[in-house]
Parts: C-alpha cells; sequence; structure tokens
C-alpha cells in the first residue's frame, strides 16, 4: 500500500535537511499520533539527541508539533518527557460556536 503524496508535500516543498525529510517521513510511514522520541531516534538509527535538531526544523517549519510531559521515569523520579506528532492540518481550523 503507498502513502498518497499529499502526505510528503509539505517536505518535499520546505527547506529542511536531509535528516529532517527522513525523519517526517519515518513520522508519516510508521506512527500514528503522539510518540516519545527514543523509539523514533532507535527508528531512524540515531541517538535522541542527534534527532534534536531535525525535530526542531520540522517544528520552525510547522510539519510536527511537541509536547513536554513531567511524568515518572524508568528510575522512578520525575522527569520531562517528549512526545512529538505530525501537525494536523484538518484540526487547525476551530468554529465559534
Amino acid at each position: 500500500m503507498s502513502t498518497p503524496t499529499t502526505a510528503l508535500e509539505p517536505a518535499l516543498a520546505s527547506s529542511i535537511s536531509d535528516r529532517a525529510f527522513r525523519l517526517y517521513c519515518l513520522l508519516v510511514l510508521r506512527t500514528n499520533g503522539w510518540v516519545s522520541i527514543p523509539p523514533v531516534a532507535a527508528m531512524c538509527g540515531l541517538t535522541p539527541h542527534q534527532i534534536r535538531l531535525p525535530l526542531a526544523e520540522l517544528c520552525d517549519a510547522g510539519m510536527i508539533e511537541r509536547d513536554r510531559r513531567y511524568e515518572t521515569g524508568d528510575t522512578g523520579r520525575k522527569t520531562w518527557h517528549t512526545y512529538i506528532r505530525l501537525t494536523d492540518d484538518e484540526g487547525t481550523w476551530v468554529t465559534a460556536a
């Protein structure tokens, strides 16, 4: 099953780096909704630190959005976790009731 070209058009029409484009394609093809940074980095074959700049590029271009949550980590201590997802163009318009 192929992905519609409309899903990749924002990335093709922007001037993002190759690594950011790879990350965007991975998010389009393999994720659905909010996902944390470590699994995405592992799917790209990178470390979470290495995808910080590509994530910033995609956020600046408006292609993804971030959500930071203060949660209990693996060690039992509270820490910040960052989640990302593709920007939902259809849900951005809000009409007043």
